[in-house]
Formats: structure tokens, C-alpha cells, sequence
């Protein structure tokens, strides 16, 4: 094992998760190469572990996202409040599509028709 396990998890937590940058960083630490298969491979044995970087990794994309909402610069306030809005805004409608929550042992069978578009409608 070229680093002990609080030395791996300390690089990986540093590197936010990423498997290659980790593996560079480890590298460059020890002097010994190490792939980025190789750093998933042992991240992996500690799903909860990596699990924990992954959501601290979106804690701070999110605290991001809430400055940038907050920008004095109109265009990139509008892009972030439009980006929330498709992915936390979707019940109230904000989403590009429509999405159905069926609950329940009901008997689901569909019919799709697909119409011309240049057939008349009557």
C-alpha cells in the first residue's frame, strides 16, 4: 500500500472525489504511481465514506450556484435562477418537462398514436 488509509481519504476529500486527480496528487506525495482505477477501486471499499465526499462535492456546487443567484451581473443571475428553477422548481412547473408519479398497483397499459403532423384535424 503506498499511503495508509486517513492519508488516501484526506488526498481523495482534497481532491473532491476525483478518482485521477487523486491519483495524481498521491503520486506526486509518495513518488509512486498509482492509477485512477486504482483510487476507485479502493474508494469503492468505503461506499459511505465516498459517499459523504460526493455530498459535500454537491454541498459546495450548491453554495455556489446560491452566489451566482445573487450576482449583480444580470445574464449570470438569470442562468443560475433559470438552473435552479428547471431541477427544484419542476412541482411548480418550472421544469422542461412533465413528469408523472404513478403510485400504486393499477394495470398500466398504454396506447401511443402518432399523428401527421400536416393531416387535417377535423
Amino acid at each position: 500500500m503506498i499511503i495508509n488509509n486517513q492519508e488516501f481519504w484526506a488526498i481523495l476529500r482534497a481532491n473532491g472525489g476525483v478518482f485521477q486527480a487523486t491519483a495524481d496528487a498521491i503520486t506526486d506525495k509518495t513518488g509512486e504511481s498509482i492509477t485512477r482505477q486504482g483510487v476507485s477501486q479502493r474508494a469503492k471499499k468505503d461506499k459511505e465514506q465516498l459517499a459523504d465526499i460526493k455530498d459535500s462535492r454537491v454541498d459546495v456546487a450548491e453554495t455556489g450556484m446560491d452566489e451566482m443567484m445573487r450576482s449583480d451581473n444580470e445574464a449570470i443571475k438569470f442562468k443560475a435562477c433559470e438552473t435552479v428553477l428547471k431541477r427544484q422548481g419542476r412541482d411548480r412547473g418550472w421544469g422542461d418537462k412533465q413528469e408523472l408519479d404513478i403510485k400504486g398497483d393499477m394495470d398500466m397499459n398504454f396506447v401511443v398514436e402518432f399523428v401527421d403532423p400536416d393531416a387535417d384535424f377535423e
